[in-house]
This record gives C-alpha cells, structure tokens and sequence, in this order.
C-alpha cells in the first residue's frame, strides 16, 4: 500500500473513530476539510463492510496525480481567497480546489487526489493566525519620546507611575508542570467563570506597587482608583498608560484635567511591550492562577497578598526596570 493510501485509510477510520464518539458528520467535515457527502459515504461503508471497506478501490478516468500546472494554480488559489476568484466561500477546501481545476483547466481530478497534492507539496489544514493592524513607528517613536522627556524633566516629588489592568478569571490557565510519564492530572472547571479587573500600578522610582480589584474596566472605575492612587501618594503623579477606552473616555480625560496632580501620558498603541505591569502581571499568573481552580475571592485575596509580599527591588526586578 502506498503512503498516500495510508494516510487516507488512517483519515476515514478517524472519521468512523469521531462519529462513534458522537460528532456530527459536520463538525468531522470541517475537521478533515471534505464534503458531508464523503463523511456519510466512509461510515456507510464501514457499516457495510467493515474496515476493509476504508480501503481505496479501482478508479477509472480520473488522474491520481495532478501535473505541474494544476499544482501551480493551486499555489496560487492558496496565496488567495476564493472571493477575489468570484466564489461565495472565504476557505479552499479539496473539493472546493477540484472544482475549480474542472472548470478552469478541464482537469476533472477526485477531491482525494487534490488532498493528496496539497500534503507533497507541503500544505496542511490548519488554522490560520490573526495579525493586528501594524503600528505607525512615527507615532510609536514620538509617543515613547514624550513619556522619556516628561520622566527625565519629572522632580524629586513627582511619582512616576506605569498603570495597566488584567483580568483575573476562575477558569485556570494550564501550564507546564512536573506530572508522571504518560499521566494529565486533571484540572477541575469552574461551573462559571466569573472575572475580575485588577487595576495595578509601579512606581518606577520607588518599586511601589499599588493593585486593586473592580469588576471591570470602567471609566467610574478607573476614577475611583485614580482617586485612591492621590490618597496613597504625595506630590505630582505622572502617570504613563495605554490607550484603553476607560483610560482616554471623557469622563476620566475630564476628571484628569481638574486635577492639578495629575498628567497621563498614553503609551502606543497596540504596545503591551513598553509597560513594565504587563511583566508583573505574567508572572503574578504564573504562581498564582495556573493549573488550580479557586473561587473568584480566594483568587483576588491571594492576589494582593503576592502583592504585599513583593519587594520594590523585586518589582523592578520582574518588570525588567532593573536588571536581576
């Protein structure tokens, strides 16, 4: 048996694997990217002939093997998307590409074959990434330029201030740990996964930090911690944040603006990178939150003690202000 034969008995017994285990022929169709059609045909097979009937059967005039000017269109369909080729679909799937070469090239080829193509030539059916929208490296330039001078000018007094928020959930993130070979230990999931916003500051002179639990992320919010920000501080405030609507709202740009303490200076867009909390916040995640479930208080009350157990040394430390 060839490799390819292989690797298509190995995908329908999957298929048959996935829908004794009660998947829907259309969650396996999306899975193995082929048509309801094919899912239906493999598991009525199988239940007529058992295994034997994965296996593939003489086929008569078709190709098994796409010559080289259908796999360069297929290279180029796959640098696209099916709507700039005129079709109502965002992906090509096999069946979707072997339609297209029937009509455009007069290759009539099996869906199969077209799988099998896409595998030699280094393809797979994988989920694509999202990419954010790229950042002005004017604006990034000029922005970070600011916050150096107004820090560099900023006097003895001045508190200068990195503000940020992360959202603390009960549902556990899962890392790396040490468990026995060929074991999971498992995890339990919350019935809901309720949330809270950790509001949190360094002051990048004195390793202070400051962190606090809200809702969420709220214009009245981020005033109330603001104003506990001025309780637990002396002098001017510089306050340097990113660009989160409930930093830059009216409500809190009006509420800066009428007090004489305080000046925010807002960090690029779409640049956690140049926050040192986002820093403090990995690493509160890490020790904190992962691999364990808590109730939502349990979590908020270990939260701030591993706040109160931090040095301002260490602070800056993790948050890389200093080097280790």
């Amino acid at each position: 048996m060839k490799r390819q034969e292989i690797g298509r008995v190995a995908m329908r017994a999957h298929m048959i694997l996935l829908s004794d285990r009660g998947h829907s022929p259309s969650e396996i169709a999306d899975l193995h990217d082929v048509s309801h059609p094919t899912v239906y045909k493999w598991i009525d097979r199988f239940d007529e002939e058992g295994p034997e009937g994965l296996y593939d059967r003489e086929r008569e005039g078709r190709p098994q093997v796409l010559g080289e000017e259908s796999k360069e269109e297929i290279e180029r369909l796959l640098a696209g998307n099916p709507t700039e080729e005129g079709q109502n679909a965002t992906r090509w799937t096999a069946t979707r590409i072997a339609k297209h070469l029937k009509r455009e090239l007069d290759v009539d080829v099996h869906e199969d074959t077209v799988r099998d193509a896409l595998k030699q030539m280094e393809y797979s059916w994988t989920r694509p990434r999202r990419e954010l929208p790229t950042t002005d490296p004017e604006a990034y330039r000029k922005r970070l330029e600011a916050i150096v001078e107004a820090v560099t000018e900023a006097g003895p007094e001045t508190s200068v201030l990195v503000e940020d928020e992360t959202w603390i959930k009960r549902f556990p993130p899962l890392r790396r740990q040490w468990q026995p070979v060929g074991e999971q230990r498992p995890v339990r999931v919350p019935e809901a996964n309720d949330e809270a916003a950790l509001y949190g500051t360094l002051d990048l002179t004195s390793g202070e930090t400051c962190v606090e639990a809200y809702e969420k992320g709220r214009s009245d919010y981020t005033i109330e911690y603001l104003e506990s920000l001025l309780q637990q501080t002396k002098g001017q405030i510089l306050l340097v944040w990113d660009q989160a609507t409930w930093h830059t709202s009216n409500k809190v740009t009006e509420w800066i603006e009428n007090t004489d303490r305080t000046e925010a200076y807002l960090l690029p867009v779409r640049s956690p990178e140049t926050n040192p909390m986002e820093d403090l916040w990995r690493e509160l995640k890490e020790q904190v939150a992962a691999c364990l479930e808590r109730s939502l208080g349990a979590l908020l009350e270990i939260c701030h003690e591993y706040f109160k157990a931090f040095s301002p040394k260490q602070a800056l430390q993790t948050s890389g202000v200093f080097p280790n």
